[in-house]
């Protein structure tokens, strides 16, 4: 395939440049048109730019330009006058399709965080921080609907990399929509299953548990990760995904907590994304950790070597190492 010509082909390096400074324009094209439900007013027909602009109540001359933009990065075809949605488009952009992918409000939130990229690096913490309490309630079901997405995905492996047959007091902490420890209770339903989160964050946990069919048969618990009283006697913690959004001094008091919380020969089940200790690689990662300077504190990714030593300061034994076919690691540690 020939190369596109483009006004600055005349100097390829500098183009390349030019084509990283400018990404975030096709970034903000798809996002707008997912936030705008463009593909769901698609649908399975073919339809004219009038037409969709007439559905959206937008005007029609700014939205063909929308949608030539969409057709030029593939997004949705373009027959003469009429568009229409591509087999993966109707699968993941349309609402209602079998793995609808969401409106990726999220992606917005994110991108207002890296806008401060700049005062957050000068002054080493989120500029300005991120609380919880002050985020809007469209904000965290955003970020919620973009987690449950992924874990609804990982968790039927996830689960198979535990020996439940023991198991009959679990706890999801840090619990998000709930989706690894009801994963559970889809093995065995008489799993006594506590899901804990913050205050913010618990409601829209009830939400997911109503929506997936599965009210009144976990018990919610509301409270900060740090400071909140998890009661005792489990015979397995699942921790996925939290150690992230804290420090080194923050973690171990977590896990500290964990492990009182268990009886003996219980265990933690530890989900992280891993950085190497280069702190460059996966590349995906070195931006995950990025990302944590801009949504926290003192949050950052952690290497399997500092993860394997919080575990074992905290008095875990026996560790196993899974590796996921989706790029996380699982720790199973022993008290």
């Amino acid at each position: 395939m020939k190369k596109e010509t483009t006004p600055i082909s005349f100097d390829p390096i500098a183009e390349s440049f030019f084509r990283l400074g400018l990404n975030f324009e096709q970034s903000l094209a798809f996002l707008t048109a997912m936030e705008m439900d463009i593909f769901t007013a698609i649908g399975d027909d073919f339809k004219t730019a009038e037409e969709i602009a007439e559905h959206l109540q937008c005007s029609a001359t700014a939205t063909s330009r929308l949608l030539n933009a969409l057709t030029a990065m593939n997004l949705i075809n373009k027959n003469g006058p009429k568009y229409s949605n591509t087999k993966n488009g109707k699968e993941y952009l349309v609402r209602g399709g079998a793995n609808y992918i969401g409106d990726l409000r999220a992606f917005k939130f994110i991108l207002h965080r890296w806008l401060t990229l700049k005062d957050t690096i000068r002054n080493g913490k989120p500029s300005p921080p991120v609380k919880l309490s002050e985020l809007s309630n469209d904000v965290i079901e955003g970020l919620l609907s973009l987690m449950n997405w992924i874990a609804n995905r990982q968790a039927p492996e996830f689960v198979r990399f535990l020996d439940i047959s023991s198991v009959t007091k679990a706890i999801d902490f840090g619990c998000g929509s709930g989706s690894f420890g009801l994963e559970l209770l889809k093995i065995n339903i008489n799993i006594e299953l506590v899901l804990l989160d913050y205050p913010e964050i618990i409601p829209f946990t009830e939400r997911y548990l109503e929506r997936k069919g599965f009210s009144g048969l976990a018990k919610v618990l509301s409270g900060d990760l740090i400071e909140a009283d998890i009661g005792k006697g489990y015979d397995l913690a699942i921790v996925s995904n939290v150690l992230r959004f804290f420090s080194f001094k923050e973690n171990m008091k977590i896990l500290n907590k964990i492990f009182n919380a268990l009886k003996r020969h219980g265990r933690i089940v530890l989900q992280e994304t891993l950085i190497e200790p280069d702190r460059i690689n996966p590349f995906f990662a070195s931006f995950e950790s990025l990302r944590m300077l801009l949504l926290t504190p003192n949050g950052d990714l952690l290497t399997e070597t500092e993860i394997l030593f919080l575990l074992k300061e905290a008095w875990f034994s026996n560790i196993k190492i899974h590796k996921t076919s989706y790029g996380s690691t699982i720790f199973i540690g022993e008290k």
